[in-house]
């Protein structure tokens, strides 16, 4: 009953036709629906009944079919394109293009462009856990986190039939989910990540209070947003046989959202077998940022806390699906990024992440060194990497600290 009131309320003035129908009948339509041809009304909802797959067209409208448990919900919408469809497609498929976490990537065109107050892109990690890549909330991306699949809405979207869900007051269906936790939402949308042969990679979610006139449309740009990833992942893959290895589960830094040190010895040890056994380079930085220590002093530990979250963050979104970030301890961080020819441009990113983070608010001066080798450098030794890095990664800081004694003095 509570669904029942939820979505009547949601849809009783919406000029699109909509209809609810829970088992075999029509529990609630609006005055759009009833609009329809007597003939018409009884095809769709035997087609609601009957759990078609594909949209109907009749009278005009295209008729959408979404899931919740024993209720399905016909939404119609003009048959005519929606340009957001195309400003989504124009804007995700460069964006992804570009390189980058193809997950962050999408949560940052596509939460614009739902206009919902969570958009979510959720990596699909282990049998237990995902990986929340891409939070946008307010306009920006939040960090990372990892999220336990027990009792959460993404286990009964991996486990069923249907690629999307539609849920009502989600909070109370599952109340351990922590993608609800803090902000109760009145409706979410879900839609899986697929490749080819029906593996599940990940999900897409929206969720929040939508208008009422734009959920069919929410639901199609998931959709269109879930394939365009698939095809980017699919697109980007590993020869069979040949892929990146992929460490045991480890616990995540609470405060970044990014891995830890335990999780970067397992994956630079699994590299380093890759290289000798494919001949695979890997690029590696040692990254620390500088003065963190005064800006806790000057500013506080919460404000540096802030600025270590947001560069773990950038650091991310530079990276590709193969790529790894971790938060090695302190302000210290590590990328690795293998490649098979060219190695990729880290150190311009990196010069383009100081120049963001500058930008923030009391961060005009703010600087990361680095240390950067490869794997080929040290003949595929990863103890040897470790210490050539770190090694350049001190004359980088004591070249910074040259200069701007240098300055000072000027």
């Amino acid at each position: 009953m509570l669904k029942t009131r939820i979505i009547t309320e949601l849809f009783k003035t919406a000029e699109h036709p909509v209809a609810l129908v829970r088992d075999d009948t029509a529990e609630w339509h609006n005055r759009s629906f009833a609009s329809l041809s007597d003939d018409n009304r009884q095809r769709l909802i035997d087609h609601a009944i009957a759990g078609e797959p594909g949209p109907m067209l009749l009278d005009g409208y295209l008729f959408e079919l979404l899931h919740a448990k024993h209720q399905r919900l016909l939404i119609g919408t003009s048959c005519i394109r929606d340009d957001s469809e195309k400003r989504l497609i124009r804007s995700l498929l460069p964006a992804l293009a570009e390189g980058g976490d193809p997950w962050l990537t999408t949560a940052s065109i596509l939460g614009p462009a739902l206009n919902w107050s969570h958009c979510a892109a959720i990596k699909h990690k282990s049998a237990s856990t995902d990986e929340l890549l891409g939070h946008w909330h307010a306009g920006k991306l939040n960090s990372p986190e990892q999220l336990s699949l027990t009792d959460s809405a993404a286990a009964e979207l991996y486990g069923g039939g249907n690629e999307q869900l539609i849920l009502f007051n989600p909070a109370e269906l599952y109340p351990q989910d922590r993608l609800f936790r803090n902000d109760p939402p009145a409706v979410t949308l879900m839609q899986r990540v697929e490749l080819t042969g029906g593996q599940a990679v990940g999900i897409l979610c929206a969720w929040g209070k939508p208008d009422t006139a734009s959920l069919a449309l929410s639901a199609r740009l998931l959709a269109i947003s879930a394939d365009l990833l698939a095809c980017h992942l699919a697109m980007n893959g590993r020869e069979p046989g040949k892929e990146l290895p992929t460490p045991l589960d480890h616990p995540l830094d609470e405060l970044t959202g990014l891995s830890g040190r335990a999780a970067f010895d397992a994956t630079l040890e699994a590299f380093e077998e890759h290289y000798q056994q494919y001949g695979q380079n890997c690029e590696m930085a040692m990254l620390d940022i500088n003065g963190l220590s005064s800006i806790n002093q000057l500013k506080g530990t919460t404000f540096g806390d802030d600025v270590l979250r947001t560069f773990a963050q950038k650091l991310s979104q530079i990276c590709r699906p193969e790529d790894r970030v971790f938060r090695f301890g302190g302000d210290e961080f590590v990328v690795l990024m293998p490649y098979r020819q060219d190695p990729p441009p880290l150190q311009k990113r990196l010069i383009e992440i100081e120049q963001e983070m500058r930008k923030l608010p009391g961060l005009d001066k703010f600087s990361a060194s680095a240390g950067i080798a490869n794997l080929l450098e040290t003949s595929g030794s990863s103890d040897d990497l470790m210490l050539l890095s770190d090694r350049r990664l001190r004359q980088a800081k004591t070249v910074r600290n040259e200069t701007q004694g240098t300055d000072n003095a000027q």
